[in-house]
């Protein structure tokens, strides 16, 4: 997973450039609404996504990046801040709009 270790030394929350701040809303409406602060880059890696007060082990590196290999959509997830790999990498060729099936 030598690409993981490369991702993370380049994705550092500095580098990347704010496109908003967001108001989430509680589903359950049990909490009250959280303005969160949302960085996003587009770079030759993908899309990384590092929403403010989150980061990975290995400092304020972003959570979230999504990428484009071999012709397939991944997606990555650092959803611990201990890990130093991330907690889930999901292949996203399944969700292709081509694969819908029609249900009776």
């Amino acid at each position: 997973m030598a690409q993981i270790i490369e991702l993370r030394c380049c994705l550092p929350i500095s580098d990347a450039r704010t496109i908003g701040t967001i108001l989430l809303k509680d589903v359950m409406k049990k909490c009250n609404d959280t303005k969160v602060q949302i960085l996003v880059e587009n770079n030759n890696l993908g899309l990384i996504i590092h929403p403010e007060g989150m980061g990975t082990c290995d400092g304020s590196y972003a959570p979230i990046l999504l990428e484009q290999h071999q012709g397939m959509m991944r997606l990555f997830v650092w959803s611990d801040i201990n890990q130093h790999e991330p907690t889930h990498i999901i292949d996203l060729s399944d969700a292709l709009e081509s694969n819908r099936r029609d249900t009776d």
